[in-house]
């Protein structure tokens, strides 16, 4: 048998409150705000990306994670295309814990706002991985991308756009995390192959 490798277009949301107010206000922003969405700046980023990129007619599913502003920015960069989009919890930010900007809202609020995008592969309703109590551990986090990675083996499309965070896809692409002054780009598709 013969398996295919696929070709991951890793891609960090469009700027957010939280990105902007981090700036101003320091690593309190993200206890303070919850599941932020994009500014003006993030939409026009995600737009311009859809409007842009070279490869877009190349995606054939888009992975999601279902925070806000991974959802607007997957619709404002794929509004235009046919393309299948699949919200998966294991591609939120890391860490789920403490961070009030990384803990989503409940899918059926997000449900009627995201008709295109497939929530059906998310198990609770209201998010059971965010907590109050300690932060998400790099150990936590390596099982969401092992999750990712499995789930990704298990679809035919080799073309795939992932549409999640920095901590994340940092992490996964370049085992690297929270460095603030050396981020990785807003609404730049990132290839990574597995």
């Amino acid at each position: 048998m013969i398996i295919m490798k696929k070709v991951l277009y890793c891609i960090r949301h469009g700027t957010a409150l939280h990105n902007v107010l981090f700036w101003e206000q320091g690593e309190d922003v993200y206890k303070k705000y919850r599941d932020t969405p994009l500014v003006k700046k993030g939409v026009d980023e995600a737009k311009d990306l859809g409007e842009t990129w070279e490869d877009i007619d190349k995606i054939e599913l888009v992975i999601v994670s279902p925070l806000l502003r991974t959802l607007q920015t997957a619709d404002n960069i794929f509004c235009k295309k046919d393309v299948p989009m699949i919200a998966l919890d294991c591609v939120m930010e890391y860490s789920q814990g403490l961070d009030l900007c990384n803990r989503r809202k409940s899918i059926t609020e997000y449900k009627p706002c995201y008709p295109k995008v497939d929530f059906s592969h998310i198990k609770d309703d209201v998010d059971q991985k965010w907590r109050e109590d300690k932060y998400e551990t790099v150990e936590e986090l390596n099982e969401r991308i092992k999750e990712m990675i499995n789930f990704i083996k298990t679809r035919k499309e080799i073309h795939i756009a992932i549409v999640s965070h920095s901590s994340y896809l940092g992490h996964y692409m370049f085992d690297k995390i929270g460095d603030e002054k050396n981020e990785i780009k807003h609404c730049y598709p990132y290839i990574h192959n597995i």
